[in-house]
């Protein structure tokens, strides 16, 4: 997933830069953070990879939390994408 995100960030040149401001650019390096857990939960913690019986379980909090950062990581792609066109 990580890779994947790096594509698109090169894609789309949502990278920080001095131009940018800094407050963006701190924004812009969470996300690299929100993407690197999700993938982790999403492989340790998922059915993805077959973990079946021995998947760990979170509370709804939490799960509220990784669907979320998925839909706003999801939706500001988008926008990024629909701003380019």
């Amino acid at each position: 997933m990580a890779k994947l995100y790096k594509q698109v960030r090169t894609l789309y040149n949502m990278h920080t830069d001095a131009n940018t401001d800094r407050r963006i650019n701190t924004l812009l390096s969470g996300l690299n953070s929100i993407v690197s857990a999700i993938a982790e939960m999403r492989n340790k913690d998922s059915d993805a990879h077959g973990v079946g019986a021995n998947r760990i379980s979170i509370d709804e909090h939490h799960a509220r939390l990784f669907v979320n950062s998925a839909m706003t990581m999801a939706d500001f792609i988008i926008s990024v994408q629909q701003k380019q066109k």
